[in-house]
């Protein structure tokens, strides 16, 4: 749909007029890659506004500039089609005032420290103070969702829901309570009782455009967007300017595949209406205005610098929008930068630490920069989480095979080493394949780990041959040391000692004649020399 087209849609959309009939098929996003942790196709419960505080006589409730959008799926390889993923973390915000509950002047100084402490980092601090002004303050349903919100990012599920659920015993349409009720049902996969649960409070609070639309944005997560986009416009026809409802039009729309009506829908909240003054629409600062912008800019145009701009002005926007953080991470991941990833993806975690999809993803780059331990621990914890997250198995068999890649092959001892890791591979793959079960054959990795198989099944056999080979050298080398020492090799005796050589004697000398006038005289030999034999002279 070219964008010139779209524009009266848009405004027959707002005026509340039919764009589209009760059956319009709905046909999710399709599938594509993530950094290798299941990624979501959306959620459609908001962040949670954060912590509350007063700043004005009454007590103070969460805004919406934080309400997220469903995450998207991002560009990368061997992901698996999305899932429902939690909304993010709660976030700090300052709040206007509750009608009808009043905190006196000691429980709001209270509550600010307490807001301050939280986001200081002391977070056992900060739930000291909450839980002071709820036993000063009985109606105070704002203390009680803080205490949730620490709860919450302290890994606390069951304990932060109890505070939810108490907020709301206090003020029944206490939206941000409600909101962070649904999140954790939401991340826990119940998305069937999220949106139980939030159609019984809207349906009690119909003049709430925060708690429709976030009801709308639940229908979209639960495959029932047509009758997300009949709530919001319910909501548009007593508050044409609410931006939670728009918003839920436009992930609605995504959901049935018409995907560049939503970015219109999105691009008109961030911009406006006027094109010579960009950016100065009236969602240019929510951060899941932003963050939806991001999804749909990749999948529109796959234009992925627009995207990594937007998740990062999300983030910028609320910095505790874990969901941002992760689909930032994503992408940063996709592009190479992994050690940019690897941050992302922390905070993540440190902002939801009971996200098992966020943990995943943060065990995939850890993967990806060598730190196998630290991985492998996180993607224990994923599955700790949730058991049904198949995609730690395939994580896993991926960790240990790369593993085996940096591991030396000098003696048979490392070489079986290797052989284990591989094996270990092997098997992560083969129990990733077992729980897909019947849907292996059609699903978007059965090439993928077939091909794994058959190369781990060869690697396998050319390390079993490098062993029997290294097994036979250090064999033989063993044995030659082992052998015991040889005496050193004599030099050959000499013959024993003969005599001592008897010089050949002189032949006999030649007659001297005598001289003529006297007899001959005795040889005279040379000093040293034996004496002549006798009878050797003349």
């Amino acid at each position: 749909m070219k964008r010139s087209s779209i524009a009266p849609v848009l405004a027959i959309l707002l005026s509340l007029s039919a764009c589209g009939n009760s059956d319009e098929e709905t046909t999710p996003p399709a599938a594509q890659g993530s950094s290798g942790g299941e990624q979501s196709a959306g959620s459609a419960t908001s962040q949670d506004a954060g912590l509350s505080e007063s700043t004005s006589g009454d007590a103070a409730v969460s805004n919406t500039r934080n309400t997220p959008a469903p995450p998207s799926p991002p560009a990368a390889n061997n992901t698996p089609p999305p899932t429902p993923a939690p909304t993010p973390a709660p976030t700090p915000a300052t709040d206007t005032a509750t009608p009808g509950v009043t905190l006196s002047a000691s429980a709001r100084a209270r509550l600010q420290q307490g807001v301050e402490a939280a986001r200081s980092g002391s977070l056992d601090g900060a739930m000291r103070i909450f839980q002071e002004v709820m036993s000063s303050e009985p109606r105070a349903p704002q203390a009680a969702y803080n205490a949730g919100v620490i709860s919450e990012r302290q890994g606390n599920i069951g304990e932060a829901e109890s505070y939810y659920q108490r907020a709301l015993s206090m003020q029944a349409d206490y939206a941000p309570a409600a909101v962070g009720r649904a999140r954790i049902l939401v991340r826990q996969r119940r998305v069937a009782d999220a949106v139980t649960f939030l159609s019984g409070i809207a349906r009690a609070n119909p003049r709430s455009a925060e708690l429709r639309s976030e009801y709308a944005r639940l229908l979209v997560l639960n495959n029932r967007a047509q009758e997300a986009i009949e709530e919001a416009r319910q909501v548009l026809r007593f508050d044409e300017r609410s931006v939670p409802a728009k918003l839920a039009v436009a992930e609605a729309y995504r959901a049935q595949g018409r995907r560049d009506l939503a970015l219109y829908i999105i691009n008109d909240l961030v911009n406006g209406s006027d094109p010579n003054h960009p950016n100065n629409g009236p969602g240019v600062n929510n951060a899941a205005v932003q963050h939806l912008r991001g999804q749909l800019l990749l999948e529109v145009d796959r234009n992925v610098n627009g995207a990594i701009e937007a998740y990062s002005r999300a983030v910028a926007l609320d910095p505790d929008f874990a969901e941002a953080h992760l689909n930032l991470g994503v992408q940063l991941f996709a592009a190479g930068n992994n050690a940019q990833a690897v941050e992302r993806f922390q905070t993540a975690v440190a902002l939801s630490p009971a996200w098992a999809v966020a943990h995943l993803n943060l065990g995939d780059a850890l993967r990806a920069t060598g730190q196998y331990d630290r991985a492998l621990a996180e993607f224990q914890t994923a599955q700790r989480i949730d058991s049904s997250l198949t995609d730690v198995e395939y994580n896993t068999g991926r960790l240990y095979i790369d593993q085996a890649r940096t591991m030396p092959t000098t003696s048979s001892v490392q070489i079986q080493a290797k052989v284990r890791t591989m094996q270990q591979a092997q098997a992560a793959f083969t129990r990733y394949r077992d729980r897909l079960g019947g849907g292996y054959s059609g699903h978007p990795r059965h090439d993928d780990v077939e091909a794994q198989f058959a190369r781990i099944t060869q690697q396998l056999q050319r390390l079993q041959t490098l062993l029997e080979r290294t097994q036979r050298r250090e064999q033989r080398e063993s044995a030659a040391a082992a052998a015991p020492a040889a005496a050193p090799a004599q030099a050959p005796s000499p013959p024993p000692a003969a005599a001592p050589a008897q010089a050949p004697s002189p032949p006999p000398a030649a007659p001297t004649p005598a001289p003529p006038s006297g007899p001959a005289t005795p040889y005279d030999e040379p000093a040293g020399n034996p004496s002549p034999a006798p009878g050797s002279t003349p």
